[in-house]
């Protein structure tokens, strides 16, 4: 009879931390987009180093519009090449030169996967 018990406890606690899982578990979606950026000169067709990476949801329910709208997501190599992996949802990214010599240029993003957009940045005046 005490291992009828023991099976049953065995049982419901397998159950229980299935549940708990099934509906505590962590979300799929979340950091499940990828996107790549390659951000090139107008002039020369270069890529640029160090181009600072603005991002900003335009969900109102995403977790970083709350307190912090905006953020750094990431910086330009060498080859002008960013890949930022983000929350699904509607972004904003600016992207901003270091040494300022480049035009700041904003442009909006609907998640894409292992897709890789151009950003041509104009020298200002």
């Amino acid at each position: 009879m005490k291992w009828i018990r023991k099976a049953l406890k065995g049982i419901s606690l397998t159950a229980a931390m299935f549940v708990f899982q099934a509906c505590y578990g962590p979300r799929e979606d979340y950091y499940s987009t990828k996107v790549t950026f390659r951000v090139v000169s107008n002039d020369t067709g270069e890529p640029i180093q160090g181009v600072a990476i603005w991002a900003q949801s335009l969900n109102t329910s995403d977790s970083n519009a709350n307190g912090n709208p905006r953020y750094v997501a990431d910086y330009t190599d060498k080859n002008g090449m960013a890949t930022i992996w983000e929350e699904l949802g509607l972004k904003q990214y600016s992207f901003i030169d270091r040494d300022s010599i480049y035009i700041p240029t904003d442009t909006i993003v609907n998640p894409m996967k292992a897709d890789t957009i151009d950003i041509v940045l104009k020298k200002s005046s």
